[in-house]
């Protein structure tokens, strides 16, 4: 569950793990922190281990206090080829808050469908990047 306001930029190429965690976006991306008004730019170790995983609430200094969603989790609801059905679930406390379903076409990785707004929109884009990468 990557955290709600990391807006993913490029994906890391290198990598520290010498067995990489099961990570939320599919790969570790670099990215920005869009948690209050303008970007902010981790260092890398708070992208590894707290943006790209998600629940920073209670490591973050960053997070809001008053956040209703503490991480959201991506997963292929359906791959019918070129049409990808993504579903997403924002989460508190580990439990579902929101959710609904991105369609996105494989091959002009467009989007339709849910609440698109900049941190979300992204952050599933690289999830589909991550999974095509996988798939193809």
């Amino acid at each position: 569950m990557a955290c709600p306001y990391f807006y993913p930029v490029a994906r890391f190429e290198t990598s520290t793990w010498v067995v990489p965690p099961r990570l939320p976006l599919g790969d570790a991306y670099a990215g920005e922190c869009r948690a209050a008004a303008g970007a902010y730019q981790p260092d890398e170790t708070r992208l590894r281990e707290t943006c790209n995983v998600g629940y920073g609430r209670l490591c973050c200094d960053r997070f809001p206090e008053q956040a209703s969603v503490d991480a959201v989790r991506f997963h292929v609801a359906q791959d019918a080829g070129d049409l990808i059905r993504i579903q997403y679930v924002f989460e508190k406390d580990c439990w579902p808050q929101q959710h609904g379903v991105l369609e996105c076409s494989a091959a002009s990785r467009e989007f339709s469908g849910g609440p698109l707004d900049a941190v979300l929109s992204r952050q599933a884009a690289a999830f589909v990047e991550s999974y095509l990468r996988r798939r193809d």
